[in-house]
């Protein structure tokens, strides 16, 4: 798994965090990767990684690429 960093205002680490202590959430990571599944099942209407790269496909400026060479790009642009 990769690690990543993200920024977040203070009330809603207030709220993640309490979501963890009272044991909704398992922690931090959980929430962020449910997050990320819901947005992308709930509002972009996308179900599977083949519609996801169809969804990318039409939307990108640039040839697409696998995870791990994206990772890397992104990692040499910062």
């Amino acid at each position: 798994m990769t690690t990543i960093s993200i920024s977040l205002d203070e009330e809603l680490v207030e709220w993640l965090d309490q979501l963890v202590k009272s044991g909704v959430i398992k922690n931090r990571s959980e929430a962020v990767r449910g997050g990320i599944f819901s947005y992308v099942r709930e509002q972009l209407g996308i179900l599977s990684r083949e519609q996801l790269w169809d969804f990318l496909e039409k939307r990108q400026k640039k040839p697409l690429q696998s995870g791990v060479e994206a990772i890397r790009s992104v990692r040499e642009e910062e």
